[in-house]
């Protein structure tokens, strides 16, 4: 933060959850966090309730396809994701 950085990047977060931003921004409440690896849109809002200003996402949209190559289902997963950011954020 220091040197400029605009996020500081978390990852990966799997392993550790929301809690561990909260842990983090207790010491350093200013910390603009975001979480990678492990967020879902079913954990998404739990992350934005800790305290992060964004979220990196992948794999959730990526591999949605993977099973039988319908990229159909990426475009679903991308507006899933969607959805659950907006609602979280509200």
């Amino acid at each position: 933060m220091e040197a400029g950085a605009d996020i500081v990047k978390l990852f990966p977060t799997d392993a550790v959850g929301p809690g561990y931003v909260r842990t983090v921004r207790a010491p350093l409440p200013q910390a603009p966090l975001l979480p990678a690896g492990g967020v879902t849109p079913d954990n998404v809002g739990d992350w934005f309730a800790a305290g992060v200003v964004a979220v990196g996402v992948g794999s959730h949209i990526t591999k949605a396809a993977r099973a039988d190559g319908d990229y159909r289902k990426v475009t679903a997963a991308a507006s899933e994701f969607l959805d659950a950011i907006s609602a979280a954020r509200t």
